[in-house]
């Protein structure tokens, strides 16, 4: 999936990146952040980074759904016309 299109679809659940960093190499970390549901975890929050390298512009489907299993969202089905 292109990469401006799943920042668009993950923040339609609540999935945003808390962290865009530049490396020194040319590649972006971008840290995700979402929150747990509320029971049985209360207000707690989980992160994922997710390294993009300089001139990548799609992420792997095998990628995204691990940051969806970390994120408690792996019930979420990646669209693929999205």
């Amino acid at each position: 999936m292109n990469i401006q299109k799943l920042l668009s679809w993950l923040a339609k659940h609540d999935i945003n990146p808390v962290e865009d960093t530049l490396q020194p190499d040319g590649s972006r970390v971008l840290v995700f952040s979402t929150q747990l549901p509320r029971f049985p975890f209360g207000d707690r929050h989980v992160w994922y980074p997710l390294t993009i390298d300089a001139d990548q512009t799609e992420v792997s489907e095998s990628e995204i759904e691990a940051l969806l299993r970390h994120c408690w969202h792996g019930e979420l089905e990646i669209p693929k016309d999205y």
